[in-house]
């Protein structure tokens, strides 16, 4: 949000504080938590963090019902189903980051009526999209079957049921970002989160096996499209803008776009595929449940990187610079990683047993190492929603690189969960350190930029 005085961003998540003419000795004494407190950006990502803790639970919970009801072997299609469907997903999904960009410009420019345009032509194509896309992969249900290692052609349909439900989703979510109603965002979340494991139970229960919890995950998904419709109802209202045309989105941006967010979509789920198709039943099962505890760990920069986009863009569209927020949101990325991380590998056997069963303690050995792949996944996600803020297309081009690299190396090269876990892990090492030796805003420029005093960074 505009507002009366510049400010520049220092605190994770889009933290808003005084610059340094309207600093002082007073400003200093109120400490950093009555800075945090007054910070609307700050305040959303709290909330959005919370939202995504109920989100997290409600799939842990969701997961663990189908570990302990379904074993190794039925997991593994349930988890390479959930995994296929995301990536099947993101090409439509990945504009969420366009619309919310391009919503957050526009919002900053006072441009309602455009927001409310761009609005109804994007729900539009994409619901039309998305029935194309999920009858295209229904009418091909036993290919995809065979494909993948998933014997039930029933368990292959429920999964990939979800798919117009992530499209249309992912765009109202766009908007709901864009515009900044964070809480209603989170709303979404933690809603269709706890929605998972209060269904699912009773559908394992009755018998329903994997086919009935991929059922369950796209009742959950329908769910999260209905409250986000409902947070921006207000974008269908004046029937007089009928004749405003929406604005253009620039083709070769929808296509970093998409393709950006694709590739990192790919590389942090198709490793789980992979493995359920080129690996036995048995390790299949245990990757994709080490994959569901290190996993965890993209939510944190997702949290970030929620809040990071629509301020950046915003700061870009006023000609003020976001290296601040980039740096805080990195920080913060780091810091939060690095306890997931160290947390994870010291997990013990007994609790893996106790929470997945016997048929996964394999799982226990490999936590630790995932947990950092996904950590530099995190931070690799926070980069691309920056470089996308600021409509630069190279970071994203990279991030595709390490995507296809990462699909070649795994099938030329898969002698077990650890070795999947290692070609991932130095994919986003690679992106990382190509990121800090060529491009604009590394870190080492990022910190001079911040020491100057300017928050700019040269191009």
């Amino acid at each position: 949000m505009p507002s009366d005085r510049p400010v520049v961003s220092t605190v994770a998540m889009g933290t808003e504080l005084p610059d340094e003419k309207s600093s002082g000795p007073a400003a200093l004494r109120s400490g950093v938590g009555a800075r945090i407190r007054a910070s609307r950006g700050a305040r959303s990502g709290l909330g959005l963090a919370i939202a995504v803790a109920i989100l997290t639970g409600g799939g842990y919970l969701y997961n663990l019902a189908c570990i302990r009801y379904l074993g190794s072997r039925r997991f593994g299609d349930v988890a390479t189903m959930l995994s296929l469907g995301v990536l099947i997903a993101f090409p439509l999904g990945g504009v969420q980051n366009l619309i919310a960009r391009e919503t957050a410009h526009l919002k900053a420019i006072g441009d309602i009526d455009g927001i409310r345009a761009l609005f109804r032509r994007s729900v539009k194509w994409t619901l039309i999209a998305g029935l194309v896309i999920t009858g295209g992969a229904m009418a091909a249900t036993a290919p995809i079957s065979r494909l993948v290692s998933v014997d039930s052609l029933a368990v292959v349909a429920l999964g990939l049921s979800a798919i117009v439900f992530f499209a249309v989703g992912a765009i109202l979510y766009g908007f709901v970002q864009g515009m900044q109603r964070f809480r209603g965002l989170g709303a979404a979340y933690a809603l269709s989160g706890m929605a998972r494991p209060v269904l699912v139970a009773p559908a394992l229960v009755v018998g329903f096996g994997a086919a009935g919890a991929l059922g369950v995950n796209a009742l959950a998904a329908a769910l999260a499209v209905a409250i986000a419709a409902f947070v921006v109802r207000d974008l269908w209202s004046g029937h007089h803008l009928t004749t405003v045309p929406p604005p253009r989105l620039d083709r070769k941006e929808v296509a970093t776009m998409v393709g950006g967010t694709l590739a990192f979509a790919s590389l942090t789920n198709v490793d789980v595929v992979l493995a359920n198709a080129l690996l036995d039943d048995h390790a299949g099962g245990v990757y994709a449940a080490a994959a569901l505890a290190a996993k965890l760990l993209l939510l944190i920069s997702t949290v970030v990187a929620t809040v990071l986009l629509p301020k950046a863009t915003a700061r870009v569209a006023e000609s003020r610079s976001a290296v601040p927020i980039l740096v805080a949101s990195i920080a913060a990325t780091v810091m939060l990683s690095v306890i997931a991380v160290v947390s994870l590998a010291l997990v013990p056997e007994r609790l893996v047993v106790w929470a997945f069963g016997a048929d996964f303690v394999e799982s226990t050995a490999l936590l630790g190492l995932f947990a950092a792949a996904m950590g530099l996944a995190g931070i690799v996600n926070v980069y691309l929603l920056f470089y996308l803020a600021h409509r630069d297309p190279r970071f994203p081009m990279l991030v595709g690189a390490a995507a296809v690299t990462q699909i070649i190396a795994v099938v030329l090269w898969h002698p077990s969960p650890r070795g999947v876990i290692l070609v991932t892990l130095f994919c986003c090492a690679g992106v990382l350190a190509v990121h800090e030796t060529f491009f604009r805003y590394s870190t080492v420029r990022n910190l001079r930029a911040l020491r100057s005093g300017t928050g700019a960074v040269a191009g």
